[in-house]
């Protein structure tokens, strides 16, 4: 069997993925700069990239255990990682204004072209090599991948959302 060429599989390439990377990619220049979020835009965030990835994982493996389960495992890996971590530093909330102060970073970039990027390649993978997608090994890999960025952005929201609460409470901030 000959490999397609690059220029081959770009064409076959729907156009609403070409979309949804120009939206990726805005949302994650956003995030490089420093904002003020309400707490309901804090969680989207996280909401949407959940969602997004138990989407990549469902559409792509089913509702099988081996896919589900690695998702649930890597979104608590990653949780527990970002909420260690403290990321992001420097956050606060503003009782005054009812909004987190979340300073730029170019890691959201990074972990949303990481989902897309996934995504991408579990898309490409089942159009050239469509038994891939019934492996075991390569299920696992890819829907803990998934849950992995999800968590991170759960993680964040979270550690954002905990210095408030130690904040008002008039405990000391720590990640």
């Amino acid at each position: 069997m000959q490999t397609p060429a690059i220029s081959d599989i770009f064409s076959h390439i729907p156009a609403f993925v070409w979309a949804i990377l120009a939206l990726i990619l805005v949302m994650g220049l956003l995030q490089s700069r420093d904002q003020w979020m309400a707490r309901r835009r804090l969680m989207g965030v996280p909401t949407i990239w959940l969602a997004y990835g138990i989407w990549g994982v469902v559409s792509s493996f089913g509702y099988s255990a081996t896919a589900v389960l690695p998702w649930v495992l890597g979104l608590l890996a990653s949780l527990s990682v970002v909420r260690r971590s403290g990321w992001p530093t420097g956050s606060r909330f503003d009782s005054a204004r009812g909004q987190f102060f979340v300073p730029g970073s170019w890691l959201p970039l990074v972990l949303m072209m990481g989902i897309f990027l996934a995504k991408f390649a579990v898309g490409m993978s089942a159009a050239m090599h469509p038994d891939l997608l019934g492996r075991p090994e390569f299920m696992a890999t890819f829907s803990a991948t998934f849950g992995a960025f999800g968590g991170a952005f759960l993680g964040r929201s979270r550690n954002i959302l905990n210095r408030a609460t130690s904040s008002q409470s008039g405990q000391l901030e720590t990640p």
